[in-house]
């Protein structure tokens, strides 16, 4: 069976995928990480400083910073905004799904490359993620390159200097960790097909010599901003290395909990989390991975299994777990998936279990619209009729990835054109601060008792954190109680609803029990 063999509506399917994402582009940052790290880019802007990271009125040490470089030459081109800031994480992504087919199609051919492209693009949390930025658009990319150039620089020694630059991004991305896929990949696959001499190439040295080069201006600015000045308190402590954070705590001390940040989690949380992460296509990734173990010797590669599997096990030992940690696994992953479902031979099973996944996406997608009812609800329930009569059409086994990719458009059209548009009107902080833009424009805002990304990021003048209250501030309730038990007198200039967007429940997302969930932020003008 070719699932997919028409070349010219692989690139129709590609743009309608991709179409349906450009509306996120220009839908408000969420807090709490989308808006931190926009607001630490935007603090580059503002200081002119490249060095130095900023967050909370403080230095930051967290994440190292090359996606806030990065977001912050947008933001020198196209100026502060939320498109600036989101633009270069999808070009990004994009670059990710070819990369992913070029790795597909050097192993398993074309047919393969294109279900692997459009299994990437169609992942749900990578279209959550496409619109709630953090780094893993820049990190996927960057893996999945690095991988990408060490697979051919087996054949072109000159491919080990793209190999280890992408490494070196990646690196700066997230820290030393990323060598668990990147390198696990690689040794997995040369264990299975039993070529340890691998490991006596002189080439793979110097990629990893060519590694430690390219991140030198991380190290070089960590060295400026904390080694430099052992005075600095980071962490409630001083002497606080900005290297040694970089190189073990900010990842392997996480994950062997030892680090400043510490955490706790479920052996188990990112297996059942792939279950849905991955949709519509998870129930055919745990098929895929059975049966590539079940032949374990046979296959083109091993280094997609080995990337997947062994960091997928770091990260399930580990006490740091997010669902946005799996993303950097899609395109190892969407490979896997690919080049097993492409050799089926008209499997009935399989279409069905998509045909049926499909329409319980599309059903649930209708039924939150008419409990959330965000404007012109009814538009996306047309649309979903329309989606209906399309399926109904694909009927052939033939037809298992379009009507996957039917439902993974429906997901993006309806978080990026009606869900998300309408759920940041009810995030306190960007909303404060679009009325202030436009009631008091450039005049300073202090927070009191408070703390809010958002407001900072789409605020047009700096912030001001202070356990005093004067001036124009933004505030909570903790905060107006406490100036009315001190006594203080203010002038109430506008109060928002406001509610965490990125903790949904059941009781805000149906309308008739929204009222009850939501919070208030307070304008206040202190005298």
């Amino acid at each position: 069976m070719q699932t997919y063999p028409a070349t010219a509506r692989f690139w129709q399917c590609v743009a309608v995928i991709v179409i349906s994402l450009i509306p996120g582009l220009f839908t408000t940052l969420m807090e709490p990480d989308a808006a931190l790290y926009a607001g630490i880019a935007k603090q580059i802007v503002w200081r002119g400083d490249w060095v130095n990271l900023f967050a909370d009125g403080k230095d930051w040490l967290d994440k190292p910073h090359l996606p806030f470089w990065i977001s912050a030459l947008s933001f020198k081109i196209f100026g502060v905004s939320t498109f600036a800031y989101k633009l270069p994480a999808f070009l990004c992504w994009l670059l990710g799904a070819r990369f992913t087919f070029l790795f597909a199609r050097h192993f398993y051919g074309e047919g393969a490359a294109q279900i692997a492209a459009l299994v990437y693009l169609t992942a749900l949390h990578a279209i959550i993620s496409s619109n709630d930025v953090r780094a893993e658009p820049y990190l996927t990319c960057f893996l999945i390159g690095a991988s990408w150039y060490l697979a051919k620089a087996g054949g072109n020694v000159w491919n080990i200097v793209p190999a280890a630059f992408f490494t070196g991004l990646a690196m700066m991305t997230k820290g030393p960790f990323v060598l668990i896929p990147i390198g696990g990949g690689m040794l997995f696959h040369w264990a299975l097909q039993k070529d340890w001499k691998q490991l006596l190439q002189w080439r793979w040295y110097l990629y990893l010599v060519l590694c430690a080069v390219f991140i030198l201006p991380e190290l070089w600015c960590l060295w400026l901003q904390f080694d430099a000045h052992p005075e600095k308190t980071v962490f409630d402590r001083q002497n606080v290395s900005g290297i040694r954070f970089f190189l073990w705590d900010s990842q392997f001390g996480r994950f062997f909990n030892t680090g400043p940040i510490k955490g706790k989690g479920d052996p188990f949380f990112f297996l059942h989390t792939l279950l849905w992460a991955l949709l519509p296509w998870s129930l055919l990734l745990y098929a895929a991975i059975f049966q590539r173990f079940r032949r374990l010797r046979q296959g083109a590669e091993w280094i997609t299994l080995g990337a997947g599997m062994l960091t997928l096990l770091v990260f399930s030992l580990s006490r740091f777990q997010l669902p946005h940690y799996l993303n950097i696994l899609f395109p190892y992953f969407s490979i896997l998936l690919a080049a097993w479902l492409y050799g089926l031979a008209g499997e009935k099973k399989v279409f069905i279990t998509q045909r049926v996944i499909s329409v319980i996406v599309v059903v649930l997608l209708a039924a939150i619209t008419v409990l959330f009812q965000p404007p012109y609800w009814w538009v996306y329930m047309v649309l979903s009729a329309a989606a209906f009569v399309v399926w109904w059409l694909l009927k052939k086994p033939e037809d298992v990835v379009r009507v996957s990719v039917l439902a993974s458009v429906c997901v993006a059209v309806f978080l990026n054109v009606f869900f998300y548009p309408a759920l940041v009107k009810y995030q306190g902080g960007s909303e404060t601060a679009v009325w202030k833009n436009k009631k008091f424009p450039g005049e300073t805002v202090q927070f009191y008792k408070i703390n809010s990304y958002s407001f900072e990021f789409y605020s047009d003048a700096p912030v001001v954190r202070s356990d005093s209250a004067q001036g124009l501030v933004y505030t909570g309730r903790e905060g107006l109680a406490s100036l009315d038990e001190q006594g203080i007198r203010y002038k109430t200039e506008a109060v928002f609803p406001s509610y965490r967007v990125t903790r949904l429940d059941g009781k805000f997302v149906n309308r008739a029990t929204r009222a009850k969930e939501l919070d208030s932020v307070w304008v206040l003008r202190v005298r």
